[in-house]
C-alpha cells in the first residue's frame, strides 16, 4: 500500500489570485445549496396568483444541484493538484489516505452527531410539523424514523449513504460528500494504476458504482475538474468573459428544466472556466477578501450542518403550512440563513480548523514522541 511511484515530477503551483476566486466560489457555492434548502423548507411551494416579489428568490432556489456539481468540478482540481504535490514528494497510500479521510471525518463525523441529535429532538421530543413530515417539503423525507437509526450512523460513517445506507435523519444533503470521499480513491487508484502499469486493490472499489449508477455518473462529472487542473498549463486566454457567458449558459440551461446529460455538460462548462480562470489569474480584489476567507475556512462546515439546523428552524417557525411567499417569508429565510452560516462559522473553528492537527496525527510514526499544542 506504501510503495512509492518514482522518479517524482514537481507538481506545478495554482497562482493565489485564482486560488481566492475558487474560494470565493466554494463561499457562494455553499450559501447557495444552504438559501434553496432553507427557502424550501420555510416556503409554500410556488402557485399562479403568488406575489411578484417572490419570484425571483424561487428562480435562485432551484440552483442546489448545480452549485453541487460546480463543487464537484472544483473539488475534482484540488485533488488533482493533490495528487500530483504528493507524488512530487513520493507517493504514500497512507498519507493521502489520511489527508482525505481527515479532511473529511473532522467536520462529517461531528455534523452526523450533531444533526442527528437535533433531527431526534425535533422528531421526538418537539414533534414539529416539518419533522414529522406535515409540510410536504419534497427533498425532506416524509418519516424520518428509518434514517434516525444506528444502522444509518454507522453507513453514513463509512461514507456509504444513498449508496447503501439511508442519510442519516434529514441531512440528505451529505450524500455529494460520501460521493466525494469515493471519487478521492478513484481517481488515485487509476492515476497509480495507469502509472505503473499494474493493478492497483483499491480500483476494487470501483464496484461501487454498479451498486450506485448515479455515483459512477458523478464521477464523471468530478473529473472534468481533473481535466481543469492539467489545462491550465496552457497558454493563458484573452479573457475569462466568454468562459463566464459559457458557464452562465450552461447554469441558466440547467436551471430551465430536466435534461438529459445536464449534470455533465454543466460540469465541463464549469471546468472550461476554472481552467481559464487558473491560467489568466485575475487580481483578487481585497474587497473580497472576507469571502475567500469563508469559503477556504468554513463553507464545507457550512455545507455538512446548514441542514438540520434549517429543519430545526422550519420546524419551529412554521405549522403544517409553509410560509406564503412574500415578503415575511423572504425576512425569516434570510435570517434564518445567517443564523447558520453564524453557526457554520464556529463550528468550522472546532472543526475544519483542526484538520492539520489529526493528519500529523495520522501520519505520525506510531511511538513517536509527540509535540505540545
Amino acid at each position: 500500500m506504501n510503495q512509492r511511484v518514482a522518479p517524482p515530477q514537481p507538481a506545478p503551483h495554482v497562482p493565489a489570485d485564482a486560488a481566492r476566486w475558487m474560494d470565493a466560489m466554494r463561499a457562494i457555492l455553499a450559501i447557495t445549496v444552504a438559501f434553496s434548502h432553507g427557502w424550501g423548507l420555510i416556503v409554500a411551494d410556488h402557485r399562479p396568483g403568488d406575489a411578484l416579489v417572490g419570484r425571483p428568490f424561487f428562480f435562485l432556489a432551484g440552483f442546489a444541484h448545480p452549485a453541487v456539481m460546480l463543487f464537484f468540478v472544483l473539488s475534482g482540481f484540488w485533488i488533482a493538484k493533490s495528487v500530483a504535490s504528493l507524488n512530487a514528494r513520493g507517493w504514500s497510500w497512507r498519507v493521502f489516505l489520511s489527508d482525505r479521510w481527515s479532511r473529511l471525518a473532522i467536520v462529517v463525523y461531528p455534523a452526523l452527531l450533531i444533526g442527528g441529535l437535533i433531527d431526534a429532538a425535533g422528531l421526538w421530543w418537539l414533534r414539529t410539523p416539518t419533522h414529522l413530515g406535515q409540510t410536504d417539503v419534497w427533498f425532506l423525507p416524509s418519516d424520518l424514523s428509518p434514517a434516525l437509526t444506528m444502522k444509518a450512523l454507522a453507513g453514513n460513517f463509512v461514507f456509504l449513504q444513498h449508496i447503501a445506507f439511508h442519510p442519516l435523519g434529514s441531512n440528505g444533503p451529505l450524500w455529494s460528500v460520501a460521493f466525494e470521499f469515493w471519487f478521492y480513491i478513484w481517481f488515485a487508484a487509476l492515476w497509480l494504476a495507469i502509472r505503473r502499469r499494474r493493478f492497483e486493490p483499491l480500483l476494487l472499489t470501483l464496484a461501487l458504482g454498479f451498486v450506485s449508477p448515479m455515483l459512477a455518473y458523478g464521477f464523471l462529472c468530478w473529473l472534468t475538474g481533473v481535466a481543469a487542473y492539467h489545462l491550465r498549463t496552457r497558454s493563458s486566454p484573452r479573457s475569462l468573459v466568454p468562459f463566464g457567458f459559457i458557464l452562465g449558459i450552461a447554469l441558466i440551461w440547467a436551471r430551465m428544466g430536466d435534461w438529459f446529460g445536464e449534470d455533465l455538460i454543466l460540469a465541463s462548462a464549469a471546468a472550461l472556466f476554472v481552467a481559464a480562470l487558473a491560467m489568466r489569474d485575475p487580481r483578487f480584489p481585497a474587497i473580497l477578501a472576507p469571502i475567500a476567507r469563508f469559503g477556504a475556512s468554513s463553507s464545507f462546515s457550512l455545507y455538512a450542518i446548514h441542514f438540520p439546523i434549517m429543519t430545526l428552524a422550519a420546524g419551529l417557525i412554521v405549522g403544517p403550512a409553509r410560509l406564503a411567499p412574500g415578503m415575511a417569508a423572504i425576512g425569516v429565510v434570510i435570517a434564518v440563513l445567517a443564523g447558520t452560516i453564524a453557526v457554520a462559522h464556529v463550528f468550522s473553528r472546532l472543526t475544519e480548523a483542526r484538520t492539520a492537527v489529526l493528519r500529523r496525527w495520522l501520519t505520525a510514526p506510531r511511538g513517536a514522541a509527540q509535540p505540545a499544542e
